[in-house]
């Protein structure tokens, strides 16, 4: 049917889409193997189990041309272990100089190929680190990454410009919050995952920081040498529920498109991208089912994002500087590029949380940003509108008869309930029997008309100037709203609540912050400034310091060092190229034209239909609403695939998620495991629920000098000592009483030992140790079985009743017949608990007569 008639009949129910499952394809190789010849590199690539082999060949003598028409897929496509060691074997054999092949590295990933100003080089990820599992596929952090040159050395000399350019270019660190998986796409959301064919859906290159490092390969190579590369963070954090895990998976999208630091990079550019976008997505499930095909699994995504129009701030100002709109925009033009975008990949409806002061240098950002939401809503139906709302976070938390969280926690629940979350399965029947009126009430799309689970339609957008501090913190309130009902969906609630005070929120709360300090790291240079408990009031003293600290750093970086680390941004990505003959980035007055296609693009160039001032939304968009158009557009909903397309899946279908995690052939250490590592909640000794509230310890209103008791009494009172209005039992939770008579000589044994390890000198200001202190000391002596010395051992007799044991045991586990009866004992022993588990006394006589014939 067409695209229209489809999405109608999604919208009717008619189409049920298939429970979602995430498949265990290993998608990309996962073992690198680098040889080296005279003219030649060869890279080998395999799976974990070696049953599935590829080469490259890559030709040294030409990496020197524009495009990397050097590299080349050998002919012979795939290859067995045994084909590929003949392979290998031969080449080495057939090497031009006769040296043979030299083994150079061996890699888990190619991150890419750059070039500057002569050869390429060859990125490879040399060390990784196991982050997350999310339905048995692994997502690994990239600890290493090695750079190897194609070209051979050469006798002309080097460019001067080309050292430089490679130091810019590895100011990107490669080991600071980049991620990658062989077969869970990191750029897509769980859902656009589990409601797709692996075939149909593909990545979302705004995600995929390696893009331009793989270009020249795409459509040369088989896709399975291409490993995509996203930066952002993730994180996961387990939940306990009496012994049961459920994982809670934070992952943060950072966006490669205007990407940049703090002050260089504000507002959105001609294309509607704007400054540290970044995609937060929350993904709860169940850990205790590992099958790829029956896991429950929950997801809610967030977005934040500068406010989208053209906006700087006066680099000359270090504390607080002005905003200044750079470009007026009567039709709202990055506004409208942004948020079709957002319809395009979420859905409807979007609410639009602004968090930005009022009646401050801030406030132009929001006579922008409200404009702009009014001008577009014209032209979109009512029930798909943006959703504007403003509130003055620093204000409301500065007025202390105002609770911010609260105030967040009632804006961010209306987003929840009109865009819903994700989630697999069907709804638990128990939650058909007592439906819950809070979660009937949340919206989305599922849970009816035959459809299977439920999607998130639409998507909560935050934004504060920075994107960093006051942002964070409104997302972990929404965050901290949709766990309560994930929970809830998984059957681990009894209604969709959780209180802040419990420990599943708070390692959420550690999640958040997490996430909130390293995308602040990224973009504005340190820690976050304001957290979560600077915005509740339950900070103390000490983190307002830190606070202060981080304020400076993050000032000094923007002021000095934001510059290199813009520029090695622009070269790593591929928005400047260096060429022969052309200004080199650090000559560069500003990156702005690098950035705005506008500025440097004629504006006939431009397609008319891109410059609509009300029709911002394409016809296929709007139709899809409220589903997001980039499902239907790809067919995921109701998308069945055929049994050829999961036939050709399935000899790569070997990876093995147990091994991957535990390592059961490698030598390995607790750290190294995944679930060793994980942030889990502190359950207390009363209570081993995570989701009841903990009580916090309340210091006294007045403190006061405590009078403490002569140490001489202090154990021979049983009462609770009063240290200052609190007592001992409020404070360490237990009563000061005086010791036992066994506790005592435990004591005094370990006194006695102690003043034997003394010198003379010490020995002799102390008192004598008494008599029969020092003879039961002298009886410590230890005891083995071995005799001898450390050059001979004599192996301890064995006696005959211990022989007689052993060869009992063996002659049982041989034959599985005991030739003794059991003894009386034993019999007493098997009667009571026939006694016991009989209620009525002939069952009882039976239960004895059986016992009987079977002893007999």
């Amino acid at each position: 049917c067409g695209m229209f008639e489809m999405v109608e009949e999604c919208k009717r129910g008619i189409l049920q889409p298939v429970t979602a499952a995430l498949q265990p394809v290993t998608a990309a190789l996962q073992k690198i193997v680098l040889y080296r010849a005279i003219n030649k590199l060869y890279v080998v690539g395999s799976i974990d189990d070696h049953t599935y082999h590829r080469i490259l060949k890559i030709d040294r003598t030409a990496s020197h041309g524009d495009a990397c028409s050097f590299v080349e897929e050998d002919e012979g496509g795939e290859y067995t272990e045994i084909e590929m060691k003949e392979l290998i074997r031969v080449l080495d054999q057939c090497t031009v100089d006769g040296r043979g092949l030299e083994k150079v590295a061996t890699a888990f990933g190619i991150v890419g190929f750059v070039r500057f100003l002569e050869g390429y080089y060859l990125i490879l990820i040399t060390k990784r680190k196991l982050v997350a599992n999310i339905g048995g596929h692994m997502i690994y952090e990239i600890e290493d990454t090695s750079f190897y040159p194609i070209s051979n050395p050469s006798s002309n000399p080097a460019h001067p410009c080309e050292s430089k350019y490679l130091k810019i270019f590895q100011n990107v660190d490669l080991s600071s919050n980049f991620y990658f998986s062989y077969s869970y796409d990191l750029s897509l959301s769980l859902q656009c995952q589990m409601r797709s064919n692996p075939n149909h859906a593909p990545s979302c290159m705004k995600f995929v920081w390696n893009e331009h490092l793989l270009q020249d390969l795409k459509g040369r190579v088989n896709d399975r040498w291409i490993l995509h590369i996203t930066h952002g963070f993730i994180g996961q954090y387990n939940i306990s529920v009496f012994g049961r895990s459920i994982y809670v998976t934070m992952i943060g999208r950072r966006s490669k498109e205007f990407a940049g630091t703090r002050f260089l990079k504000r507002g959105a550019n001609d294309e509607g991208h704007v400054a540290n976008e970044v995609e937060t997505e929350q993904v709860v499930h169940d850990a205790s089912t590992t099958l790829h095909d029956s896991g429950r699994y929950t997801s809610f995504l967030q977005l934040r994002g500068s406010v989208p129009s053209f906006w700087s701030q006066d680099l000359s100002q270090v504390i607080k500087p002005g905003i200044t709109i750079d470009r007026a925009s009567p039709f709202s033009t990055p506004a409208a590029l942004h948020f079709a975008s957002c319809l395009k990949r979420f859905g409807a409806p979007i609410t639009c949380l602004n968090l930005v002061k009022r009646n401050s240098k801030e406030s132009p950002l929001s006579v922008e940003l409200e404009a702009s939401i009014a001008y577009l809503n014209q032209f979109l139906p009512p029930e798909h509108y943006i959703r504007y709302v403003h509130k003055d976070m620093s204000h409301i938390f500065r007025d202390t008869s105002m609770d911010v969280m609260s105030i967040l926690e009632t804006v961010v629940e209306h987003s929840f309930k009109a865009t819903g979350f994700f989630h697999n399965g069907p709804e638990l029947y128990c939650h058909k029997l007592q439906p819950n009126p809070d979660y009937k009430a949340v919206g989305g799309y599922g849970y009816r008309n035959g459809y299977v689970g439920r999607d998130q339609t639409g998507i909560l957008r935050v934004n504060c100037v920075d994107c960093l501090d006051r942002t964070n913190t409104a997302q972990f309130i929404a965050g901290k709203c949709a766990l309560g009902y994930q929970l809830y969906a998984l059957g681990l609630l009894s209604e969709p609540k959780l209180p802040f005070d419990c420990d599943a929120v708070r390692i959420l709360e550690r999640a958040y912050e997490d996430l909130g300090d390293t995308v602040a790291v990224q973009y504005g240079g340190s820690q976050l400034v304001h957290r979560v408990q600077t915005y509740d009031r339950s900070a103390q003293f000490v983190t307002k310091g830190r606070d202060l600290l981080q304020t400076i750093q993050r000032y000094y970086r923007n002021a000095f060092t934001d510059t290199d680390k813009q520029m090695a941004i622009n070269v790593f990505l591929g928005v400047f190229k260096p060429k022969e003959g052309t200004t080199d980035i650090w000559d560069l007055p500003t990156d702005y034209y690098l950035h705005h296609t506008l500025a440097r693009v004629p504006l006939k160039c431009v397609e008319p239909q891109e410059l609509s001032h009300t029709k911002w939304w394409s016809e296929s968009l709007l139709r899809s609403l409220p589903l997001p158009h980039l499902q239907v557009e790809r067919k995921l909903v109701g998308n069945i695939k055929n049994k050829n397309e999961q036939n050709q899946f399935k000899r790569t279908a070997s990876m093995d998620s147990f091994d991957e995690v535990y390592k059961t052939f490698e030598l390995t250490d607790f750290d190294s495991l995944l679930s060793w590592n994980f942030a889990q909640t502190m359950q207390s000794h009363t209570d081993t629920s995570p989701f009841v509230a903990k009580e916090k310890w309340q210091p006294p209103a007045t403190v006061t000098k405590p009078n403490l008791p002569d140490p001489s009494t202090l154990c021979s009172s049983t009462e609770q000592t009063d240290y200052g209005g609190i007592t001992t039992m409020e404070a360490y939770g237990f009563e000061l009483k005086e010791p036992s008579s066994e506790d005592m000589r435990l004591y005094e044994r370990y006194a006695c030992l102690h003043s034997h390890m003394l010198t003379k000198s010490e020995l002799s200001s102390c008192e004598p140790t008494p008599q029969s202190a020092r003879d039961e000391l002298a009886k410590w002596e230890p005891k083995h079985l071995y005799k001898g010395s450390v050059f001979s051992i004599e192996p301890p007799t064995v006696s005959l009743k211990d022989e007689a044991i052993y060869e009992e045991a063996a002659r049982v586990a041989q034959t599985g017949v005991k030739l003794h009866p059991p003894g009386k004992e034993s019999m007493e022993q098997y009667m009571l608990y026939v006694k016991l588990a009989s209620k009525q006394l002939p069952q009882y006589a039976k239960g004895r007569a059986t016992a009987d014939m079977f002893f007999t």
